[in-house]
């Protein structure tokens, strides 16, 4: 997972430098040919191209879906927001899972879990400081990019081993490419600054697209399979090094320093996080014990 985290963090700091050349629509192809190309080469190599079939899996279109719609919301927040900003807000896509698995599975939220969530999103107000100058009104589609995450958590789950990773990938490169040039008509007229006419791009930056898109693809393998082979609540608190690099790359390339109170969200973020894992972990355990050991009649 830490593997997954730097891998994601690099893929963010190459389109985030590219977003100052090119327009977001553009970066997306550039980014998504190159994964498409690398993802079906592995996916040939490794498990033949009779595994190419798999894309048809409808939790693989759906995941797709969900990860193709980030794209162009995620590379539009960094034209105007602090890399560690980004991702520290979308840290909170494990309480709007919460929510969401009340429901969509009626599950039940004890009053810590509450509380845990409770403190993630005062973390998210420390850091975008709504209601005053700092503010970025950008900085609200970051919580919608943490929402759709939840959909794409979701079906990650459900797909299970019915394919592999790399055929996943392979299938978000795809469809983000095609919601991508979708999109460019529609947002255009809009006078975006990340949505500007298309460039002829220069060969360095060229050349970050295309690793961005490599970096896309083993981010996400690694990411899959750190999931599905291994004890999520285990898993899970390494994705917060995802923040470590960004707030590190942020720094170093971007010179972008958190200033004290965008820090302190970050901690109550990340704090709030792990408290919220360690609960899942001790439900899961009561509830094995339970099934395990059911009470006497």
């Amino acid at each position: 997972m830490m593997l997954a985290s730097a891998s994601f963090a690099s893929n963010d700091i190459c389109t985030k430098i590219a977003v100052q050349f090119l327009p977001a629509p553009e970066i997306i192809v550039i980014r998504g040919a190159t994964a498409f190309v690398f993802a079906f080469a592995i996916v040939c190599f490794v498990h033949g191209a009779r595994q190419l079939k798999t894309t048809a899996n409808k939790h693989v279109f759906l995941r797709s879906m969900f990860e193709g719609s980030v794209g162009p919301m995620i590379i539009t927040c960094y034209a105007f927001l602090p890399l560690a900003t980004v991702t520290a807000v979308m840290q909170v896509g494990p309480f709007l899972g919460m929510i969401a698995g009340i429901y969509l599975f009626k599950e039940s939220v004890g009053w810590r879990r509450w509380s845990a969530a409770f403190a993630a999103f005062f973390g998210v107000l420390l850091i975008i400081k709504p209601g005053v100058d700092a503010f970025q009104p950008v900085a609200l589609l970051v919580l919608l990019i943490a929402a759709v995450g939840v959909g794409r958590d979701i079906q990650s789950r459900k797909i299970g081993k019915s394919a592999p990773p790399f055929v996943v990938s392979l299938a978000t490169s795809l469809t983000g490419t095609m919601i991508a040039l979708l999109l460019t008509p529609l947002m255009q007229p809009f006078g975006i600054r990340a949505w500007g006419p298309w460039l002829w791009p220069d060969l360095s930056t060229f050349a970050l697209c295309c690793l961005a898109g490599i970096l896309m693809v083993l981010a996400n393998t690694f990411s899959f399979l750190a999931f599905r082979s291994g004890d999520m609540s285990v898993v899970s608190p390494f994705r917060y090094f995802y923040l470590f690099f960004a707030v590190i790359g942020g720094v170093v390339i971007f010179a972008e320093i958190p200033d004290a109170i965008s820090f302190a969200g970050m901690t109550l973020i990340v704090a709030a996080g792990i408290y919220l894992l360690h609960r899942e972990r001790l439900r899961a355990q009561s509830k094995t014990a339970a099934e395990t050991h059911p009470a006497p009649q």
